[in-house]
């Protein structure tokens, strides 16, 4: 595909001709909805009304279409590889075409049931005492899997050129601690789902009902225990908090975890200390026996949707509560999806040559320094932030680093030993691989080139610690990026997009980190009493959404997330006015530019969702409810209310005293 940007002093042609198709979706809107009223039901009503989520979904739209498209264009890709029985050993053909055809190998998969994993439950099995235990803790995170708590190797956040281990609490099967808690009765439909998840899963390994029942019991209370001494979503947001580097020698606990993981430093980070001190003593006081069970249970459902159906479909059983699905996705999209998490820069290469290029690379680096451009005026326009500070912010601005597309160096997966026939021992390489590869960064500077997300991959990033900005190919294109659109879709799109990750870097988490990426403070004390009032009427706000029935949206948890969509959009409408387009106001389909740019900021978030899913991501979820990504940011902003005339009588209406401002 071909994008059109240019600089801030050109402008995209906005004069589209007959023949060709409006990248706004006009017939989505309800026009018995006001915009005054309900912006996000005026733009999408019609579309919302009439769509049915397809029952392999938690959600149908915008984003949903688009990752449909991409996984056609992998799942080609792969069946094209497949295809290829003589290509030579440890090429990108080899490996990521036997990787698909192991996983899409239902009716051998079928016939093994799950002797492929009886190995590691064996292992599990033999263990006969607490260093056993811990030993074989090491071994399960060597090869694709994360028991009793969440080991990882990154940049150390205080001094953010070197690798160090990270050890973070974790473990737990539901998706977060306070679901062991809570008393409402969707919460307790789960919890015994989940219960019920454990017991079938026990049933299969050949236990009776009544033992059955007590294993996943016992493992539930393990779980439940670690529950307690774990923090909430909410707690695990604040980077100095969550920031203790310790000496392992120390401690003696840590340095057995450490010694048997064989990292090879005496400094770490451990983000819960108090995780850690609870969960050593259940690791020392809770019976053997239940600890195997718990490693035993996490094995298989890691690994059930590679196992024969009564796996798949017990998992799926306790899943659909939490999204809603009535069906399973379809095999060659669930193992399309596998193949690109575990080889995802030998599928990159080959999707972003088919689908990518570099003109479309620059023209979004275009776009990016336009945006880039904006945001330094508008931090100079700041009305409650001190010159000093304000020159530190537009420092670490100019500090971010671009990166668009795909990576400019691909990882070696060469050396590991893929096979046609066995898709459980096929990830085990594929992660041990990873394993060792992050284990060898220990203590090494950090390789700022690397990527968190495959190249097809439909979302976007902002790493603070290396200060960055990062849009995948999967990302740049419709409904994001329309290469025939009008700037006013553009920049109500993809600028949003680029506008968000940017305000990343200045949101209450990222805020913290200065342009080099290390925890530091940079501001002053008044000038961070400013953003933190500012900051809390952003979390007020969205404490009054509901996402769905009685659950609320929770302001905390989604503060982050708000602050960059409230100034994403802030930003890209701002850069937007500098085009011949945003200057003029020339109609089109009867729609202001103006309009058009806040009906494209409503386009994108075009997505029907299952009330299971709403529930879900309200509770664990950094992100709010699509409606309430368009009218809580489009509420704030006086361009809305200019190009829709709204009024204080309306719905939408949000007085001046409470309308946000940060960035």
């Amino acid at each position: 595909m071909t994008l059109i940007l240019c600089s801030c002093h050109q402008t995209v042609d906005s004069n589209m001709s007959v023949n060709q198709p409006d990248p706004l979706d006009i017939s989505s809107q309800d026009s018995s909805v006001k915009p005054q009223s309900n912006f996000y039901l005026f733009a999408n009503g019609t579309w919302l009304k009439t769509t049915e989520i397809p029952p392999s979904q938690s959600s149908w739209g915008a984003f949903s279409t688009l990752l449909d498209s991409s996984l056609n264009r992998l799942n080609r890709i792969l069946d094209s590889l497949a295809g290829i029985t003589n290509a030579s050993k440890g090429s990108i053909a080899q490996q990521t075409g036997d990787l698909y055809v192991s996983a899409m190998d239902s009716a051998g998969i079928e016939k093994k049931g799950y002797l492929p994993v009886k190995p590691e439950l064996d292992s599990i099995t033999a263990i006969k005492s607490r260093e056993g235990l811990y030993y074989e803790i090491a071994n399960e995170y060597a090869i694709n899997h994360a028991p009793f708590f969440s080991f990882y190797v990154s940049a150390d956040d205080r001094n953010s050129l070197i690798n160090v281990a990270h050890f973070d609490q974790g473990g737990l099967g539901l998706p977060s601690r306070d679901y062991y808690f809570k008393t409402d009765s969707s919460t307790k439909k789960i919890r015994d789902a989940y219960l019920a998840f454990i017991t079938k899963t026990f049933l299969l390994l050949g236990q009776s009902p009544g033992d059955a029942a007590k294993t996943a019991k016992s493992v539930f209370d393990l779980e439940t225990a670690m529950a307690k001494v774990s923090k909430t979503p909410v707690a695990l947001r604040d980077p100095i908090k969550n920031y203790h580097k310790i000496k392992v020698s120390s401690d003696p606990q840590m340095k057995k975890l450490t010694t048997v993981l064989k990292i090879p430093s005496d400094t770490i980070l451990v983000g819960q200390p108090e995780f850690y001190k609870g969960l050593s003593s259940l690791l020392n006081n809770t019976p053997l026996e239940t600890i195997k069970n718990y490693l035993c249970f996490h094995v298989i459902e890691d690994d059930a949707d590679y196992l024969s159906h009564d796996f798949v479909d017990a998992k799926f059983t306790y899943n659909k509560l939490l999204t809603g699905q009535t069906q399973m996705k379809e095999r060659w999209k669930r193992m399309t999806t596998m193949v690109d998490r575990q080889l995802g820069d030998n599928l990159g290469q080959i999707y972003v040559q088919k689908y990518f290029t570099a003109a479309d690379k620059e023209r979004i680096n275009q776009l990016i320094d336009n945006i880039i451009a904006t945001y330094t005026e508008r931090i100079q326009q700041l009305d409650w932030m001190s010159d000093s500070t304000k020159q530190k912010a537009i420092v670490k601005l100019h500090a971010i680093v671009k990166k668009i597309g795909y990576p400019d160096k691909w990882k070696d997966y060469s050396s590991i030993d893929i096979r046609r026939d066995n898709i459980i021992s096929n990830l085990c390489g594929t992660s041990h691989f990873e394993y060792n590869r992050s284990m060898a960064k220990i203590g090494k500077p950090v390789d700022r080139s690397e990527w968190q997300m495959t190249p097809p991959t439909i979302n976007a990033y902002y790493d603070p610690t290396q200060n960055n900005i990062n849009f995948p190919a999967g990302i740049l294109q419709p409904p994001f990026y329309f290469s025939s659109g009008d700037d006013a879709v553009n920049y109500g799109g993809i600028g949003l997009v680029i506008g968000h990750e940017i305000t990343h870097g200045f949101d209450d988490q990222g805020r913290q980190y200065d342009a080099d990426g290390n925890l530091k403070d940079w501001w002053s004390a008044e000038d961070a009493k400013r953003f933190k009032i500012r900051a809390q009427n952003i979390i007020n706000q969205y404490n009054g959404y509901i996402a769905v029935d009685t659950f609320h949206l929770n302001g905390e948890l989604t503060e982050g997330e708000n602050i960059a969509d409230n100034g994403g959009l802030a930003i890209a409408y701002a850069a937007f006015k500098k085009t011949a387009q945003g200057k003029g106001n020339e109609k089109i389909d009867g729609f202001t530019p103006d309009q058009r740019f806040f009906l494209s900021h409503a386009q994108v978030w075009k997505i029907k969702t299952r009330k299971e899913r709403l529930i879900t991501m309200a509770l664990t979820n950094p992100h709010s409810s699509p409606m309430w990504r368009v009218n809580g940011p489009v509420s704030n902003m006086p361009a809305f209310y200019e190009a829709f005339h709204v009024q204080p009588s309306d719905s939408m209406y949000r007085p001046d005293s409470l309308r946000v401002k940060i960035w």
